[in-house]
């Protein structure tokens, strides 16, 4: 399951001193900014106690750098903690810098948003009626290379374009282009193939040459290789346990290039925000159509739409033992940037809030979660296979409810399981997804069935037990 189909911290002052460069040095904060910082460490607090966020945080308005701090480790092994200078894998928000590209290209006149895909690869099955318009916006219906059975083994080996782009390409469309929208990685693989055909240039050293190197983003690239040394990388963490953290699965990011490849700092990235606020890569009219709604609430790399009543940009990205997420607030000069190395998508859950603290407006504070032991005879009646409706993120799916010996388990597949922190005999904390699990029960106290509440509420009925409890 995806959390971007979901849809939607590194704080000792900084001052910006200009444009494109950020300083950390310490210095005399105004009241205001240290309310601030007390309101989102209260906002942060629970998910850190909890084992679901580890990162760093900026908050600027006016042009004024508000927050900047770290949380957590960037290494629990050596006992790193997470600064402002630690580099995360940005996930999907590399998307934003996948569009700019292209658009830069079309300033140039070296493409045209309306051109075919067969320009560019011209034996792609149907590319005469895909556009890269079709690819921007997630409208080709060119399948989702991430969803593919074999994705999770072929994600460990190093991969050009070439044969990523190979790899999807004979697979049918799953609707017309243009029909409508579905996320598709697959899209943003085929708009860095484009780049690299276009402009000769590798994509990583095209993104370096024209955007990185202009706004002195010196910590902020694309990770071409596991044999290179990044210093203040941080390393990447998914939820085990109640409330525990394990090192996260290995990924060669190349298979992600284009859609989800880079890495930054929340500094470097508010760099980019100050870019993308003026003129200084593209241009007032590629800056529109960036932020164009192309289609209901998509625009070029970016979801576009309203937050807090103001016109805002936003995005967010998830990839194993990382998660991502910025706001950008075009009218009010406004942006909050959330980096994190844990996989718990906490910053796609804190980002409203900690836009509603930024603007002085309500918003809640979440409680301490505390898990409870449970007995074998509290969790054996919930073992067994529950299947969802055809609403749910994955439609019809059917999970198995298992135990690691102490703890309940949910097995999506045999590879894939969230580990379940319990909050009460029948009431649970999914972490990786961070959604509350309702266990229900009929008049007699069996149980049949299980609410998986995130957004909405999401039942799952009960198949039968087919589970027994280890020995």
């Amino acid at each position: 399951m995806q959390a971007n189909d979901k849809m939607s911290f590194v704080f000792t002052l900084c001052l910006l001193l200009m444009t494109t460069e950020v300083d950390s040095r310490p210095m005399e904060r105004p009241e205001e900014n240290l309310s601030l910082e007390r309101k989102i460490d209260e906002c942060v607090q629970p998910y850190l106690d909890a084992g679901g966020f580890s990162g760093a945080i900026l908050a600027a308005k006016d042009g004024r750098v508000l927050l900047c701090k770290g949380y957590g480790m960037a290494n629990y092994e050596l006992s790193s903690p997470n600064t402002p200078k630690t580099k995360f894998h940005i996930a999907s928000v590399s998307k934003t810098f996948t569009a700019a590209a292209v658009l830069l290209l079309e300033e140039e006149g070296r493409l045209s948003v309306s051109d075919p895909l067969a320009k560019f690869i011209p034996d792609y099955p149907q590319g005469e009626r895909i556009t890269i318009h079709h690819l921007l916006t997630h409208t080709s219906g060119i399948p989702n290379v991430n969803d593919f059975p074999d994705y999770g083994r072929w994600s460990r080996f190093p991969h050009g374009l070439e044969e990523i782009v190979g790899w999807f390409k004979s697979r049918p469309l799953e609707f017309a282009p243009g029909e409508r929208y579905a996320y598709s990685n697959s899209n943003y693989n085929l708009l860095a193939l484009i780049i690299e055909k276009v402009s000769g240039e590798g994509y990583g050293d095209f993104l370096e040459r024209h955007i990185f190197d202009p706004l002195e983003m010196k910590d902020t690239g694309h990770d071409a290789g596991p044999a290179r040394l990044l210093e203040n990388r941080a390393s990447g963490y998914v939820p085990s346990g109640a409330s525990g953290i394990a090192n996260a699965p290995y990924l060669d990011w190349s298979i992600k290039t284009g859609n989800g490849s880079l890495y930054s700092t929340v500094e470097d990235l508010y760099k980019w925000d100050r870019a993308l606020a003026g003129e200084k890569i593209l241009k007032r009219a590629a800056l529109e159509k960036l932020f164009a709604e192309h289609v209901k609430g998509i625009g070029y790399g970016w979801f576009v739409g309203e937050r807090l009543g103001r016109r805002a940009v936003s995005y967010n990205g998830r990839s194993p033992g990382f998660t991502s997420s910025i706001d950008r607030f075009i009218d009010d000069d406004a942006c909050v940037i959330i980096l994190s190395n844990n996989y718990a998508p906490v910053p796609q859950l804190i980002v409203k809030d900690l836009d509603a603290i930024l603007f002085g407006e309500p918003y809640l504070k979440p409680k301490a979660l505390k898990p409870v032991q449970l007995t074998k005879d509290d969790m054996e009646p919930l073992l067994g296979r529950y299947r969802f409706g055809k609403d749910f993120y994955r439609p019809e799916a059917v999970v198995t409810v298992e135990t690691d010996g102490q703890n309940l388990v949910m097995a999506w597949n045999p590879e894939y399981k969230t580990p379940l922190m319990s909050l009460s005999p029948s009431e649970f904390l999914d972490r990786n997804f961070w959604a509350r699990i309702v266990f229900k029960r009929d008049e007699q106290g069996r149980v049949t069935g299980l609410i998986w509440r995130d957004t909405a509420d999401y039942p799952a009925a009960k198949l039968g037990t087919q589970y027994q409890f280890p020995n």
